[in-house]
């Protein structure tokens, strides 16, 4: 299983920290770095140009719907990079021909509920349990929300897909099944060791 150090963009920094991008404690861990765009306007491809190499490993979650968002991250070094599950199945399954490292990724309601699960998001994952990629990110926006979801997934959405985690919480929460969690992304603030 692993542990990734979960940060948000900021133009010239990394938030929770903040931490400036050249910060040499950002080179000793795993990163997952999330952009918070709505889907809109573009990728610092020029900045992450310069900055990947630094890093130890870096995934991205570009909050994106395009495949063409993952080829230009994976180009520039990243392991990984998320695409919504919500995207298009032909952009996921263009997404998922260039690379088996694409994960994707379920940013969970504020408002969840067992409706939503059962009538949105499990037909949902059935679906793209046969288009491909093999990794689901759910991303907590309250705490214990991850946990929720998890632990109601049916056994063969559960099996389909190897799980990460990022919980609002920042760090491991409970869960009936561990097993079948691949890694967690968890507060890139306390993993790294605070800022400055």
């Amino acid at each position: 299983m692993q542990t990734w150090a979960r940060f948000v963009w900021n133009g010239d920094s990394l938030l929770p920290g903040p931490f400036a991008l050249d910060d040499v404690r950002l080179s000793t861990r795993p990163l997952h770095i999330e952009f918070r765009r709505n889907g809109k306007g573009g990728l610092p491809l020029d900045a992450l140009r310069i900055l990947i190499p630094s890093w130890d490993k870096v995934q991205f979650d570009p909050d994106g719907f395009s495949h063409r968002e993952v080829m230009d991250l994976l180009l520039l070094g990243a392991e990984r990079v998320c695409i919504d599950i919500w995207a298009s199945d032909k952009e996921i399954e263009l997404g998922h021909a260039i690379t088996e490292r694409v994960l994707l990724r379920e940013r969970l309601p504020t408002e969840l509920n067992a409706l939503y699960l059962t009538d949105e998001l499990f037909p949902r994952l059935k679906e793209l349990s046969h288009l491909g990629p093999g990794g689901v990110l759910l991303v907590g926006r309250k705490k214990g929300d991850v946990g929720f979801v998890h632990d109601r997934l049916p056994s063969d959405i559960l099996a389909s897909f190897d799980w990460w985690l990022a919980p609002d919480e920042g760090n491991e929460v409970s869960l009936k099944n561990r097993g079948s969690v691949a890694g967690w992304i968890l507060d890139g603030s306390r993993l790294v060791g605070g800022s400055k």
